[in-house]
Formats: structure tokens, sequence, C-alpha cells
């Protein structure tokens, strides 16, 4: 969690070797609210 002009910013991190496509997906779009996607995508799909 982090602070951003008194808002929290919550984003989950699992710790697991292998991810299910659902959760990477779910995390994307957590982390959408508070990173552009266009920033986020190379570190969720590759070309």
């Amino acid at each position: 969690m982090r602070m951003v002009h008194d808002q929290k910013q919550i984003l989950t991190v699992p710790n697991h070797a292998e991810l299910d496509s659902g959760t990477c997906k779910a995390i994307m779009r957590q982390a959408s609210r508070y990173i552009s996607s266009h920033e986020l995508y190379s570190h969720f799909y590759s070309e």
C-alpha cells in the first residue's frame, strides 16, 4: 500500500512460481488503476 494525494493505492502481488491467467488479468486490471496500461503491457505480455 502507498499513499498518493491522501488516497490509498493497494496492489496485490502474489509470490507463486505460476499464476492462473485469470489472476494475471485481475492484477493487470488492478494495477491499471494507478499506472497506464501502456506502461504495464510489457510486464504482463510477451510479443
